[in-house]
Parts: structure tokens; sequence; C-alpha cells
């Protein structure tokens, strides 16, 4: 009788030893878990709840959480653009259009309007009033960069490539009534500071500023964007 109970003790106790295991083998590990912070408030103390899924953005995890968004495809949209030194600014309204990969983009300076397309791999610049068009066959790894170059736009795309230490500062906030995330970084050899603000709805890139120290030297501001599709006009070749 005796060794009847012995045994089954011992089959007890073998079985609550493997029903340890397998729960700990088959849960998940919380020590990596990412908090879900608290959705924006608004201006009138309400609580906005848009169905985003928020992470904790820090200056540890933000490329990570940029990686996962989705830009828009096709979209419209202005950006107005302002460069400071000391004694006076200048400003540019640049109107944006893309379709794909396809980008249309006209830039408007002290009366004058450069006009930029890209159609795949080709590059058109031409100016209003003007006959003359340059172009250019660039490259896939090329494009983004000359879009840059004539744009005077920034990109986040820019934030991957930053080493860890240069990324000051990131977190979720709420910009011109956009939910984004922020992300604060220094680049270039005069350690500039850059401050841009990622819409989480469409994954554009809605606001920048570049800071030399405390003094602004950069800003780009562009209202929400139209998501239907532009046009085919929008990306003829002038004739």
């Amino acid at each position: 009788m005796k060794k009847r109970i012995i045994y089954g003790c011992v089959a007890v106790v073998i079985i609550v030893v493997i029903v340890f295991f397998v729960k700990t083998l088959s849960s998940p590990d919380d020590s990596h878990a990412i908090n879900m912070p608290s959705p924006a408030v608004d201006s009138s103390g309400n609580t906005s709840d848009d169905g985003i899924n928020r992470v904790e953005v820090t200056p540890e995890t933000v490329k990570a959480v940029l990686g996962t968004l989705s830009r828009a495809e096709s979209f419209s949209r202005t950006y107005s653009i302002k460069t400071y030194w000391d004694g006076g600014e200048s400003e540019s309204n640049l109107s944006y259009w893309q379709k794909g990969s396809n980008i249309r983009m006209s830039i408007s300076q002290n009366e004058t309007i450069r006009n930029i397309l890209v159609i795949d791999n080709d590059l058109y610049v031409w100016y209003d009033g003007s006959s003359g068009i340059f172009k250019s066959k660039l490259s896939e790894s090329s494009v983004a960069r000359e879009v840059d170059k004539f744009s005077g736009l920034v990109t986040y795309e820019d934030i991957m490539e930053v080493p860890q230490e240069d990324i000051l500062n990131a977190g979720y906030d709420v910009h011109s009534g956009q939910s984004c995330i922020i992300v604060e970084y220094k680049s270039g050899e005069l350690d500039y500071v850059n401050r841009l603000y990622i819409s989480v709805d469409n994954g554009l890139l809605i606001a920048a500023e570049k800071y030399d120290g405390e003094t602004l030297i950069y800003s780009m501001e562009s209202d929400s964007p139209e998501l239907s599709t532009p046009s085919d006009e929008i990306f003829a070749i002038p004739s």
C-alpha cells in the first residue's frame, strides 16, 4: 500500500514538472515587451482614438518603428520650405505629386518656377517660360538622392544610416493635427540637430527642422496630403 502511495506521489510530481516546463517554453518572453503609451490628448482634453497600434518610441526603437510604416504610393501635397541666416531668410513653395514610381514637382521661388519630373529612372528638369529641358538617366539607387537635391526636401529614410549614438530623442506627438513619430538626431560635420515629424497614418514626412545649436536654419512644413491618385496629365513630358 505504501509503495502505491509513493509511486502516486512521484507520478504527480513528474506531471507538475512537465506542465511547468511546457508552460515556460510556450509562453512569450515578456522581458522585451514594448509598452503601449496612452493615446494623445487634444487641446480640449479629449483622448483621441484613431485605431493606431502605438508602441513605445525611443532612440533605441525608432529605427525599427519607422521600418514598419507603410508610405502612401500615390498622393499630392504642397510644402513650404524656409532657409534662415543672420539677418534674413528665403522661402520657396513646392507642389508635389506622386503616382507609384512617377514623381512631379513644381518649385516656386523668387517668381521662378522650376519643374522636376521623374518617370521610372528618367529625370527631366525645366523652367516655366523656357523651352530647354535637362534630361538625365538615373540608376535606381540615385533616384531618391537626385530628387532630394533638386527639391530641397529631406527624407526620414536617412535616419536608418544615422549612428545610434547620434539619435538624441524620439517619441510620439501630435503635429498640425496629425499623429506623428518625432525624432531628433545629429548630422554633418557641424553636428546640426534635425527634428522630423512623420505621420503614422500615411508614413509621410509632414515637417522638418534643422538647428545650428539653438538657432533654426531650415524648416519644412506640409499640408495634409490628398491621397487620391493624380491624373496622368501631371506626369506628361513637355513637348
